[in-house]
This record gives C-alpha cells, structure tokens and sequence, in this order.
C-alpha cells in the first residue's frame, strides 16, 4: 500500500491542493500529516480531497477547535489523533509525532517499521535498526520546493517527492529524489530541467 506524508502546510492551500492531486496520481491509498495545519483552511481542503487521512498537532495550529469541528461533524475521512499518533497500516507498525526529538527517539525503539515527524521544513531521513525515521520536509515550499514522501507498507520503502515550479508554466511538477530502504538505500535521478531551485 502506498501511503502520502506529508508535513508543515502552514495555510498554502495552493501547494496543498497540487500535494494531495499527486497522491493520487501515485495511487496512494491514504495519507498521514505530520502538523502544522495553521488554521482550520486546511483541514477542510483535505477533508473535501477524500483521502483518508490520520493527523497530529504541531506547535503552529492555533485554532485546534475548528479543526477538531471539522473532523467529527463535516469529514469523517479525518482523524485528529492530537500530538502523536500510533497506527497500524497494512500489518506495519508507524509512529507519527510533529515534533524530530520525538520522532527520533519513536525510531530508536525498535517498536515501529516507520516513524514520521514534521516541524524543521527540512528532508531528513534515518534508519534505526529496521526502522526508518522521515521528516519529509514540507508543503509549505518555503525553501523553493514543496515536498512529501510516499510510504510503501509492502517493501517498507520511502520516497521523496519534491514539487517544483516550473519557469515557463509556473506549474509545479514533481521530482521523486530518492527512494530508501531500512537496508538498501537506493537514489533515483532527479529532474531538475526547467526547476526554480534543485534539492
């Protein structure tokens, strides 16, 4: 099963929309947010997408109660798990927390096949174990590019996924930069023709 991350979207519903459009295009089956909605504005744009989502707080949400409201009067494909999250998605274990000191320390534990966080707006991967920690980065796209992972449960593999602008369409386009494995780590070439910024 391919799952979306996704981190940090800090109200730009534009880069949003194009994230969750690209799940889909993926095949992904559901989705985790690692926090940082801002407002409510968010929550609804990824109620109205359909996609299953499981979601946690992070420390720029200010309006907790709205996006609380939404999730159990208007989107029932919404879950609010609060600060930290732990699912089982297609037999793997997955830890989901905000914040990387948490979520760093989920993946030492040995307890989970996945553990995903938020809150730096940077990439960062790590493997503990057969563990793999990922922050991926975010949607916001303040450092040029928005990005996410696609999680795969069947071979417990993560890929990046950067979404570019393009100069001439001022289009995002999508760039998968690498794939990793809890073993085997493996890097895809990334498309970096007609890109504002290169990862």
């Amino acid at each position: 099963m391919i799952v979306g991350i996704f981190p940090d979207v800090h109200d730009n519903i534009e880069a949003l929309r194009r994230v969750l459009d690209d799940f889909k295009t993926r095949n992904a089956a559901r989705a985790i947010f690692c926090g940082d909605f801002c407002s409510s504005i968010p929550s609804r744009v990824m109620g109205e997408s359909g996609f299953e989502i499981d979601c946690v707080f992070g420390n720029g949400d200010g309006d907790r109660l709205a996006i609380r409201r939404f999730t159990t009067t208007e989107f029932q494909n919404l879950t609010v798990h609060g600060e930290y999250a732990e699912l089982e998605i297609d037999e793997r274990k997955v830890a989901v927390t905000h914040y990387p000191l948490y979520g760093q320390a989920l993946g030492r534990t040995g307890d989970y096949s996945a553990v995903f966080s938020g809150h730096t707006h940077e990439v960062h991967e790590e493997i503990f174990g057969d563990c793999i920690w990922v922050n991926p980065g975010e949607v916001l796209g303040s450092k040029g590019s928005s990005s996410y992972a696609c999680y795969d449960t069947s071979d417990n593999t993560v890929s990046i996924v950067r979404l570019y602008k393009s100069v001439s369409s001022q289009e995002l386009v999508s760039d998968n930069s690498h794939a990793r494995r809890a073993s085997v780590r493996t890097y895809l070439p990334a498309c970096r023709a007609g890109c504002w910024a290169t990862n």
